[in-house]
């Protein structure tokens, strides 16, 4: 029986509640059986990020309460880097030929897709499920949820400071930070 598959791309350097709760809105929303959190493995604007290894990890944590309906895809580890979103997604389309793929981006990022590379080819395998953003200009077609302004780069800078993130960052992922 075909499935919907969310796809969410990112950093996850690390993830976050905001990552978490968007998550669950997809999932409980209905608007997938499943949800594939795909880190990048090689960021394609050569942002310095934690390794892979640690970021699949972090994820790992991060998506624990969902049991099988969320999954860590390594398949960017598989593509020749840097992997641009329309190759993930039209590889992950080859891999799932009956199932219908959407993939998640917030209304934050959907002002900047004149951005993004080969944009139609992303679409054209999976089309955009755009999730509201506290901070962001709505777009006409983002689901009702407005998810909190919570950036990875800044937690990184205050993890860096020393600030304890407990509510920002989930417990299991950040006993991984602290190792």
């Amino acid at each position: 029986m075909p499935k919907t598959r969310a796809l969410y791309g990112g950093s996850f350097d690390p993830p976050h509640f905001g990552h978490q709760m968007a998550i669950f809105y997809v999932l409980e929303g209905g608007y997938a059986d499943e949800v594939r959190i795909i880190p990048c493995f090689e960021h394609p604007f050569g942002k310095r990020l934690s390794s892979f290894s640690d970021r699949v990890r972090y994820c790992e944590a991060l998506i624990k309460p969902f049991g099988g309906r969320a999954v860590v895809d390594l398949i960017e580890s598989d593509l020749a880097a840097p992997s641009f979103s329309y190759q993930t997604a039209e590889a992950l389309a080859e891999r799932f030929p009956e199932d219908q793929l959407r993939w998640i981006i917030g209304s934050d990022a959907a002002h900047e897709l004149n951005r993004w590379k080969e944009i139609h080819r992303l679409e054209a395998a999976a089309p955009f499920l755009i999730l509201g953003r506290q901070g962001a200009a709505s777009v006409s077609d983002q689901t009702p949820l407005s998810l909190p302004e919570v950036a990875s780069r800044d937690l990184r800078n205050r993890l860096a400071d020393g600030e304890n993130l407990q509510g920002w960052i989930p417990e299991s992922v950040l006993a991984l930070l602290k190792t």
